[in-house]
């Protein structure tokens, strides 16, 4: 048993659990890799996998063999005894395996362990999946700025893909009424994540570091809302890269702290002029 310490953003993804199960959440071993995972199943272990996922997204593909119980039912769930359990989120900063590990072990007869990275993670390995093969449909992974805010920053590198103010010309004619501003600051925003130019010049993080931890990175990609971010996910999935997810809204909502808005900070939409509708004919 090794003792690790919980950051606090990812207590708010267990804020619905007895405090108990989170302090007991606390003594754990170390996330299973997906290498060593590959290298038990490949050794004859009997592993139940169980996916945590939306049903409509575990209908789409999963690990061959997994049971399907989204994360919203599991403390009800009355589940057979499993034995040694792999359990799975998405891997996209929802840290939902790791609340629900505590969860599985205390029905009987299940031993849980996490897979580092979920189902992403997975797929990024070139691990075997229901998915049928042949084409599907385009299906980019989003992350809003509040549950980007609760991701913790051990395991995340933010991809920069913005452009300065006034370098590019994209969307509805914009009237500033004061200097252009600055691109919020990515170190700032969220302390602690590492941050790069490029998803393909990815640079370490505190997890990354860490002896046994291994896996990618969670890469988030941020730019001006001018397509950079989508057109840097066609690329990350043609070299088999599955682990990454949009900022929606991307530096419009940095500026706005997520808040719904018309117009960036600094900034206002050009109305047209209004239209004074002719008078009605007189009568005579």
């Amino acid at each position: 048993m090794k003792l690790i310490a919980i950051p606090v953003s990812r207590l708010k993804g267990l804020r619905d659990l007895p405090m108990w199960m989170i302090l007991l959440g606390a003594f754990e071993l170390n996330a299973v890799q997906v290498t060593e995972l590959q290298r038990r199943l490949n050794a004859g272990e009997k592993l139940v996998f169980v996916d945590l996922r939306s049903t409509d997204f575990f209908q789409k593909g999963h690990l061959p063999g997994a049971i399907n119980v989204p994360f919203a039912i599991l403390a009800d769930k009355r589940l057979p005894k499993l034995g040694k359990v792999v359990v799975y989120d998405d891997g996209l900063g929802g840290d939902q395996a790791e609340a629900a590990r505590p969860v599985l072990n205390q029905k009987p007869g299940i031993q849980a362990e996490v897979l580092d990275g979920g189902y992403a993670a997975w797929i990024g390995s070139k691990g075997s999946t229901t998915t049928a093969a042949g084409m599907t449909k385009e299906e980019i992974p989003m992350i809003t700025y509040q549950k980007l805010k609760s991701v913790s920053t051990d395991d995340l590198v933010l991809v920069d893909l913005r452009t300065p103010a006034g370098s590019a010309s994209t969307g509805p004619a914009l009237k500033s009424t004061e200097p252009a501003t600055p691109l919020t600051d990515l170190r700032s925003e969220f302390p602690g994540a590492a941050v790069t130019k490029s998803a393909f010049a990815v640079p370490s993080t505190r997890k990354s570091t860490t002896p046994g931890a291994g896996g990618g990175p969670l890469l988030v990609l941020v730019d001006n809302g001018d397509g950079a971010a989508e057109q840097t996910a066609r690329a990350l999935k043609a070299n088999g890269i599955a682990r990454f997810v949009i900022l929606v809204g991307g530096e419009q909502a940095l500026a706005r702290q997520g808040q719904a808005g018309l117009q960036r900070l600094g900034q206002t939409v050009e109305a047209p002029s209004a239209v004074t509708p002719p008078p009605p004919p007189q009568k005579k």
